[in-house]
């Protein structure tokens, strides 16, 4: 499953500098529409969805917690993948990514189509790529260089999930992290 999140990663970075086409979103300074600054230096993103949240999503997978580098951000990034198989297929990963900042999503440079959404009164956006249809995310903007981003994967079954209910899922499960966060920080 993370070989499939890597390769959306992948497909979301330009090719010999030039940005694939996109609807991009012109760059925003997000601060003054936080409603605060929540830091999430040394956050684990295994404690973000409690057992409860898991289990309202239809995840009953064991969280697995990976730091790898990342194609997309720079460095290492904690990254927690749960799955699920019933009431559907998925999987949830959730990165806690303190190297970037929303503007990565905001300046057009990905190959994704980019909205902007709000999530627990925060800025957000959900990124559709373009390339891969089992797939969606949604970042938040934290703090000054900082996000949370909830990826949700089809995880595989037939039909396949359509991309717009995943992108509800990762919405879904983006306030359901956002409410963990607040309420530990």
């Amino acid at each position: 499953m993370l070989v499939v999140v890597v390769l959306f990663l992948a497909g979301c970075t330009t090719v010999a500098g030039s940005p694939a086409p996109a609807d991009p979103a012109p760059p925003t300074s997000t601060a003054s529409t936080r409603p605060r600054e929540v830091r999430i230096d040394g956050v684990d993103p295994c404690s973000l969805l409690t057992e409860q949240q898991r289990a309202q999503l239809g995840l009953d997978g064991e969280p697995r917690f990976d730091d790898s580098p990342s194609l997309l951000f720079p460095g290492n990034v904690p990254m927690c993948v749960t799955s699920g198989f019933e009431p559907r297929a998925i999987a949830v990963g959730v990165s806690v990514v303190t190297t970037a900042g929303i503007e990565l999503f905001t300046s057009g440079q990905l190959a994704a189509d980019v909205r902007p959404v709000t999530i627990a009164g925060f800025p957000a956006a959900v990124a559709v790529p373009t390339r891969l249809a089992a797939f969606c995310a949604v970042v938040v903007d934290v703090a000054p260089g900082q996000l949370i981003e909830v990826q949700v994967l089809d995880g595989g079954r037939k039909p396949p999930i359509p991309q717009e209910q995943l992108c509800r899922d990762a919405e879904q499960s983006a306030e359901a992290v956002m409410t963990t966060l607040l309420n530990v920080r």
